[in-house]
């Protein structure tokens, strides 16, 4: 028999058929701003579909959940491929196992959804220790427990789907978390995560490199990647941090620091590098329900409406405001890959549950490296997902 159902917390109903549960899957981002000012590169202004991931996750008789997305940006000019095809055993109770083409377990703000961070992008250190061995579209295994104060998972990883020169990579990443306090009004979350990558990627007739960069935590589709290294000639690489949270009625504070360590083989040489960097960010939801943690990532969702209302909550939608500050030092030895400072302030609003619309501001200077810079950013969001 063929029903609708209404999923949770969206207004998009789901399709049920005999046990088999079909839940749409939509994240479709436009990013439109840039840099007001900027010197001595004066890289202006853009608009891009920064994300276009369309798909299902479909539940079958709460044993197997299969996810099917594409992703069709960054457009225009965008690599476009498959950014989840996976199944995972769920038939065990608090257990998950995990096989295909999947986001990992690794680190607090990489698992969160991108719909449901504070920002328009992560923060750089998140995504470069992510993109190590974990992160979106990596072809990996994983063992998940876990309840509703801890979570625990295991993976082993390989390179990410798509035509790319890292599929030779093997590696393996780690996270667990736990929560020491958790009451009706405060919530303290812990973690610590860890990934190694034992076998780094090699172009054809190359030595194993590994390249770690990002762009300035927003990309109008007119910015270089400020902080890059370049490639470094690599015999391993991991990662290792720590991550808290906590959640006080309305108050919300996170926060990550990391190392990141390349066993890197230059000619005859061999030599330890060392990078690190760290965020903290606050926000306070103004009107609707704040972040609430999910035991499933163990990460937190986006603010929601506190009443059954599914267009703008108590009259005018859900709100957000946020600030963060985060640091990144990409050098070592020989390797000038920038060291980059940024602060960020950012209003959300959710009229329905289902559309968000962002207005941030970010100050950033680059120092060292190939490619110093300050700028003054405005960056404009606007968002479906569910």
């Amino acid at each position: 028999m063929l029903s609708f159902t209404v999923a949770q917390a969206q207004n998009v109903p789901a399709i049920k058929l005999n046990g088999i549960i079909i839940h749409p899957y939509v994240t479709d981002q436009l990013d439109v701003g840039g840099f007001v000012n900027a010197a001595p590169t004066h890289v202006g202004t853009g608009a891009r579909a920064a994300r276009l991931r369309n798909g299902v996750r479909i539940n079958i008789r709460k044993q197997v959940e299969i996810g099917a997305i594409w992703d069709f940006g960054p457009a225009p000019n965008g690599p476009m491929r498959l950014f989840e095809g996976q199944a995972s055993y769920i038939g065990l109770k608090h257990f998950v196992f995990t096989a295909g083409i999947f986001k990992p377990s690794f680190g607090l703000e990489s698992m969160q959804a991108q719909g449901d961070t504070m920002f328009v992008e992560r923060s750089s250190i998140s995504t470069i220790t992510r993109n190590l061995a974990a992160g979106i579209e990596r072809q990996a295994v994983q063992a998940e427990v876990y309840g509703n104060r801890y979570h625990f998972a295991v993976s082993a990883t390989a390179g990410t789907a798509g035509p790319s020169e890292n599929g030779n990579q093997r590696g393996m990443a780690f996270r667990l978390v736990g929560l020491p306090v958790k009451s009706h009004s405060l919530l303290l979350h812990l973690g610590i995560s860890g990934e190694w990558v034992f076998r780094p990627a090699s172009a054809r007739n190359e030595a194993p490199a590994l390249t770690l960069s990002d762009d300035p935590e927003l990309n109008p589709g007119t910015v270089s990647k400020y902080l890059d290294t370049g490639k470094i000639a690599a015999r391993s690489a991991g990662a290792f941090g720590v991550e808290g949270a906590v959640a006080w009625k309305k108050l919300f504070f996170q926060g990550e620091a990391y190392d990141i360590l390349i066993n890197s083989s230059m000619g005859s040489d061999f030599q330890k590098m060392n990078f690190h960097g760290w965020y903290g960010q606050l926000g306070y939801t103004i009107n609707g329900s704040p972040r609430a943690w999910k035991a499933r990532s163990a990460a937190f969702s986006s603010p929601s409406c506190n009443t059954n209302q599914t267009v703008l909550c108590n009259g005018y939608g859900v709100l957000e405001v946020a600030a963060r500050y985060s640091e990144v030092d990409l050098q070592a030895g020989q390797v000038e890959g920038g060291n980059q400072q940024t602060g960020t302030l950012v209003m959300n609003w959710w009229p329905t549950s289902i559309l968000r619309m962002t207005l941030q501001y970010e100050y950033g200077q680059i120092t060292g490296g190939n490619n110093p810079e300050r700028f003054h950013a405005i960056m404009s969001l606007f968002q479906v997902k569910f």
